[in-house]
């Protein structure tokens, strides 16, 4: 998942306490970004999202279970004490490898080579912040910029962050 910050915070009301969510995530295949709050114990995802995202969501009752099912992926979201469906990730003995093959997988060949030519560009204006290049972009700062909002997006989902434009701020 890529993760960065939200152009604009949530606010999240619960029970409990009320707490803000600035951090966004896009999750392969997921047409939007997810609100992530690090303090939470789940995200939540919408049923309608995760349909048109191409998933096909069955609920068994003989088990009490959701099974969501993605290309090439099938989840199961078990009843938690809490109330909520949830899928548990393994937190031991789990080594996870993401290339950038499958980061691609779900995107057509059109958007990925608009991605390719979107990291290309960025490279060219000096490496700034995905944000920034975002900002260039949006505000017409380039003139004649063939580089879409959406393949920023596409790009920083398949390849992660640009490495040239972290050097130095970390």
């Amino acid at each position: 998942m890529n993760i960065q910050p939200a152009d604009s915070p949530i606010v999240i009301h619960s029970t409990a306490r009320v707490t803000y969510a600035d951090t966004i995530g896009y999750i392969r295949n997921f047409p939007d970004p997810i609100y992530i709050c690090e303090e939470g114990i789940a995200n939540i995802l919408s049923f309608a999202k995760v349909r048109e995202a191409g998933c096909i969501i069955n609920y068994d009752s003989s088990v009490d279970t959701f099974v969501v099912q993605g290309p090439g992926k099938t989840i199961t979201f078990n009843w938690l004490p809490s109330g909520l469906y949830g899928h548990r990730v393994p937190s031991t003995g789990v080594c996870l490898v993401v290339t950038v093959d499958s980061l691609a997988e779900g995107y057509s060949p059109r958007q990925i080579a608009s991605a390719k030519n979107a990291r290309k560009a960025m490279s060219m204006f000096g490496s700034p912040s995905a944000a920034t290049f975002k900002l260039m972009v949006r505000d017409n700062f380039i003139n004649n910029c063939p580089v879409t909002l959406d393949a920023i997006r596409v790009a920083n989902n398949i390849f992660g962050p640009d490495a040239a434009s972290l050097q130095g701020k970390m």
